[in-house]
Formats: C-alpha cells, sequence, structure tokens
C-alpha cells in the first residue's frame, strides 16, 4: 500500500494540486496578515478552516480522479491490483496532503504568533489544525465519487457550497453534530476562540465547552469509515466500466 500512495503523490509532483499543501497555508497566513496585522492567528485560523482548506481539499480529490478520467482508466485497469485497494491508495494519499498541510498551517500560524501577537498558542493552535484534519477526512471519498460520476467543476463547487453554507448553518446549534459539515467549525470553536464568523467567543459562552470535542470526532471518523468502505466497493464494482 505504501508504494501505491507513492505512486499516487508522484502522479501529482508536477500539478498545481499538489504544491496547495504549502501555497494553501501560505496565501491564508499572507491574508491574515493583510488583513489583521498582528492579529495575524485569529484571521488566518478563522479563513483557513471557512475557506481556504475546504477548496484545497475539493481541488485534491478532483484532481486525483479528473486524471484518470482524461485516460479512460487505462492507466489502473491494466494494473494487476484490486480495484479497491488503487481506491483506498487514492484516499490515503490525499489523506496524507491534508496531514502536512495541517502541520504546515499550524507552524505558520505559530511562527507569525512568536514575531507579532500569540492569540492563540501552540498547543491550542495544533489541536485545532489536528482536529480539522480529523473531521475533514469523511468528505474526501465523496468528493472524488463525484468527480468520477460528474466533472472536475461540479465537484469543486458543490464541495465549496455545501462548505460553505452548511458549516455557517448548523455550527453554533446544539444538535450541530447532525450536520457533519458544521462539526469543524464548532469544534475548533474552544481551541480558536473564535466563531465561526471570525467574531471573538465571549467568556463563558457555551462553545467553549469542549465535552462535545470527542463525540463529534466520533462521529465523523464512523462517517470517514463508511464513506471510504463504500465509495471503494462502488468503485471495484463498476471497475470494468468507463465513466
Amino acid at each position: 500500500m505504501f508504494h501505491l500512495i507513492r505512486s499516487e503523490l508522484l502522479k501529482m509532483r508536477h500539478t498545481f494540486a499538489l504544491k496547495l499543501f504549502i501555497a494553501a497555508p501560505v496565501v491564508t497566513l499572507g491574508l491574515g496578515y493583510f488583513l489583521s496585522g498582528k492579529s495575524v492567528q485569529l484571521t488566518a485560523y478563522n479563513w483557513w478552516y471557512t475557506l481556504i482548506l475546504p477548496i484545497t481539499i475539493a481541488i485534491w480529490c478532483a484532481n486525483i480522479i479528473s486524471c484518470e478520467k482524461r485516460t479512460q482508466y487505462q492507466n489502473i485497469l491494466c494494473l494487476p491490483i484490486a480495484m479497491r485497494k488503487i481506491w483506498f491508495s487514492k484516499l490515503l494519499a490525499v489523506t496524507v496532503l491534508l496531514f502536512l498541510t495541517s502541520l504546515v498551517m499550524w507552524g505558520g500560524c505559530t511562527a507569525f504568533g512568536i514575531f507579532t501577537v500569540m492569540n492563540i498558542d501552540p498547543l491550542n493552535g495544533l489541536g485545532g489544525c489536528m482536529l480539522l484534519f480529523l473531521t475533514y477526512i469523511w468528505q474526501l471519498p465523496l468528493i472524488m465519487w463525484l468527480t468520477k460520476k460528474a466533472n472536475y467543476l461540479i465537484a469543486v463547487l458543490i464541495s465549496f457550497g455545501c462548505n460553505i453554507v452548511l458549516s455557517m448553518i448548523g455550527a453554533e446549534i446544539n444538535l450541530f453534530y447532525l450536520n457533519p459539515f458544521a462539526i469543524p467549525a464548532r469544534i475548533v470553536c474552544p481551541f480558536f476562540k473564535m466563531h465561526p464568523n471570525g467574531i471573538p467567543i465571549e467568556n463563558g459562552s457555551f462553545l467553549l465547552n469542549t465535552g462535545a470535542v470527542i463525540p463529534a470526532v466520533g462521529i465523523s471518523l464512523v462517517l470517514a469509515v463508511l464513506c471510504f468502505w463504500l465509495t471503494a466497493w462502488l468503485f471495484a464494482k463498476g471497475d470494468r466500466k468507463h465513466d
């Protein structure tokens, strides 16, 4: 499996998509500094999970399938490897990129905090970034499958729209965990100390309660496992068909 994941990453080595794991955090930090000056951390983290990260994930997932669609899947249909395994390798390759870009974002924000104002301490920043990583994983197979059945642009637009609209609608209600898109924006509130719209959270607010974090992460991970296996099964089932 390691060699398959490495192969998927190598396929992306000359693409804009691969460069995003560094470029996306850099752009976010630059935007945060331009808009907020010394409060760069607050603005950057907010723009990261409400805008930049969702569209970055969508581009990765759409790109990794679009490359195969352009060749009618001939590059993988001829391989003596189970289609389910190939699908998992693509998903894990994007998961690796998601993990790496989360670390780059945390490292960049922490560095900016050292030289400006440390609004969010390093441990809270790392905790928030890792929670975003864990709660966005379930979207990866769905975006890839949507790209397979539709096309690159439709997949990116639908993913981006759902993350922008649905996350804002449900993030601050008690039953937020019923809306998987709202989970990332809600559970980072105690760590980043801000509402999803970027306004600082008032002292004593229920949004600072960390009690919902573990159940919400659990729901996201269970959903991720279901989506991974379901889309892998569907991909393997149609391994001799071309879209």
